[in-house]
């Protein structure tokens, strides 16, 4: 909760004053490192054998760092349409949820998410912004973790796979390109489904649907030996040849860059974007 906290006013704050990137990402860090010395670690990992892996503190905290950091910025990357992001959230909850009772706390968020949607749906009338999203990136991680065997990073990876494959395609795709892996683009996946020709609502449901079955898909893997990992890899074999195809097609043209990255502030109650779409 400390570190839930931490991170919601820092998003709150960037969608207040827009921060320096480099910055959040420091900042992000030491909120992380804190959370870690509290007691928030990834410790254990799953194995093929059934046994689980329990990981020295040189190797539990860097991937501490990297897991908890990487879901606070997928969720927001992700947030580029109305009620993509918090679609996503109440889906992935919900298959979090059914991991065991001390994943119990995952019902309560997809509540949230659920009763929040009604007004983030296109078109929408409330946004997550910069601090909504942070929250629900770090509680995914932060709940995945929770799982005494480790289920729940390979788990949630399988379930969650568009939101981690848009974010790895973006920063592959900014540090290709030598730019700062943080600077903001209008290349993800909802910004090329909306250059072929999709409206937002369609793109939004196209990519919840698609969250529903990769979750699917991560319930299954979860009875099958590996401790889910072989979901893991049908779905990263699925999603990733989709998700490179649409995002090796041509660049988005730059009108459709400027309309897709307008800030909240900046445009219409219920626009297909908000300002998370530009980070």
């Amino acid at each position: 909760m400390v570190g839930a906290g931490l991170l919601f006013l820092l998003g709150f704050g960037d969608d207040l004053v827009r921060l320096n990137s480099q910055r959040k990402l420091q900042a992000q860090i030491g909120i992380v490192i804190v959370s870690y010395c509290l007691g928030l670690r990834l410790d254990t990992l799953p194995s093929f054998s059934g046994t689980p892996v329990h990981l020295p503190w040189g190797l539990s905290l860097p991937l501490t760092v990297l897991w908890l950091t990487g879901w606070t910025n997928a969720m927001n990357l992700i947030d580029g349409l109305d009620g993509l992001a918090t679609g996503i959230a109440m889906i992935g909850m919900a298959f979090l949820a059914v991991l065991g009772p001390e994943h119990g706390m995952a019902w309560g968020i997809c509540g949230a998410a659920a009763g929040f949607l009604c007004f983030n749906f296109p078109r929408a009338r409330m946004f997550l912004g910069d601090g909504g999203a942070y929250l629900l990136g770090f509680l995914f991680g932060a709940l995945a973790l929770m799982d005494s065997a480790g289920r729940g990073v390979p788990f949630l990876v399988t379930a969650l796979a568009v939101p981690l494959l848009d974010t790895i395609f973006a920063f592959g795709r900014r540090a290709w390109r030598g730019l700062p892996v943080m600077k903001g683009d209008a290349e993800h996946v909802h910004h090329q489904l909306r250059a072929l020709g999709w409206n937002g609502t369609t793109a939004v449901l196209a990519l919840h649907g698609i969250t529903v079955l990769s979750g699917m898909v991560a319930w299954w893997a979860l009875h099958l030996p590996g401790g889910g990992w072989l979901g893991l890899v049908w779905v990263t074999l699925a999603a990733g040849g989709g998700l490179g195809y649409i995002l090796h097609r041509p660049a988005v043209a730059p009108e459709v860059q400027n309309s897709s990255a307008k800030p909240a502030s900046s445009s219409v109650v219920g626009s297909d974007t908000v300002s998370s779409s530009s980070t």
